[in-house]
């Protein structure tokens, strides 16, 4: 930030004018005698100085030494208490930390976008209300787990405030916070992560019953993947029949060879007629389309995707 300051100029004129108009308009006569010398007044002599009081020198106390880092067997220590309160609000994950039995003694605002539940409201609560499952039982054996500064990671199907689940892993650590041995839970929510995996099984399910063959290159046009359909129309019982040969091998006989992936490769998306041959020598004819398979995030080329149809004449 700037700070402009703006001075303005003043100018002041003073004229200061002395005028002695009175004159002495007599003579002192000469008969008066002239006043008299003042005599000298007698000056005492100055006192001696007096001598400088002493000033004890300055005591320095040494700092007090710094409490030892004995176990958490009191409340927070002030020193450390507001580094800990900054890292409990910069985590992404919702952390709840609970004394050796299960219950809840401190949480941060994480917490509260996952569960709903205000800080005040899941204090001296029992985990098992926010993790079902976590039984003092499975407590005791997560305990034992975590000795020699361990870790413990779980799947778990977390309850929010209305009653609603969703999926989390919980990373579960010892701290020495108030009590020995009190734990952290790391809750992390994977239900977005669960939605998009199940989105992919359930593509792939589409991909493996649909009536078309389907196949997916890499860049150097090696298949990766074959639906059942492409292997029932190359009559091919095995997946390593298919499954890493280069796309050419398909059709080895027709005179277009690699050119349909290469402008698929090139960004051109290539629709055409392909003489295939099958596993056990059979020539047969395919409809086929190819197309560029780019990377989500960088659009970089990563492969090819393909269908095919048989045509018969």
């Amino acid at each position: 930030m700037t700070l402009h300051v703006r001075g303005d100029s003043i100018t002041t004129i003073c004229a200061l004018r002395k005028t002695f108009c009175m004159k002495f308009l007599f003579k002192r006569p000469s008969s008066i005698p002239a006043p008299e010398a003042p005599k000298p007044v007698p000056v005492a002599p100055a006192p001696a100085p007096a001598a400088p009081a002493l000033v004890p020198p300055a005591v320095v106390l040494p700092a007090p030494a710094a409490p030892s880092a004995g176990k958490g067997t009191g409340p927070y220590r002030q020193d450390h208490r507001s580094l800990y309160k900054q890292l409990l609000r910069g985590l992404y994950d919702a952390v709840l930390v609970t004394d050796p039995k299960g219950h809840v003694i401190d949480s941060n605002s994480r917490m509260q976008e996952f569960f709903q539940f205000d800080q005040n409201d899941v204090w001296d609560m029992e985990i098992s209300k926010l993790i079902p499952g976590i039984t003092p039982q499975l407590l005791e054996r997560v305990r034992q787990g975590l000795a020699d500064n361990r870790h413990v990671l779980i799947d778990a199907r977390c309850v929010r405030k209305d009653g609603v689940f969703f999926s989390a892993e919980v990373a579960i650590s010892s701290i020495d916070l108030i009590n020995d041995s009190d734990m952290v839970f790391s809750v992390r929510n994977t239900e977005r992560r669960k939605r998009q995996s199940q989105l992919l099984r359930s593509l792939q399910n589409a991909l493996t019953n649909d009536l078309a063959a389907v196949a997916v290159c890499d860049r150097d046009g090696q298949i990766i993947f074959a639906n059942q359909t492409m292997r029932t129309m190359w009559g091919c019982e095995q997946d390593e029949q298919i499954i890493g040969n280069l796309l050419p091998s398909l059709w080895p006989d027709d005179p277009l060879a690699g050119e349909p992936a290469r402008h698929a490769l090139a960004g051109e998306r290539w629709m055409g007629m392909l003489q295939a041959k099958a596993c056990d020598g059979r020539s047969f004819q395919v409809g086929a389309a190819m197309d560029v398979d780019r990377a989500i995030e960088s659009q970089d080329v990563v492969g090819l995707v393909c269908s095919f149809v048989e045509v018969h004449e």
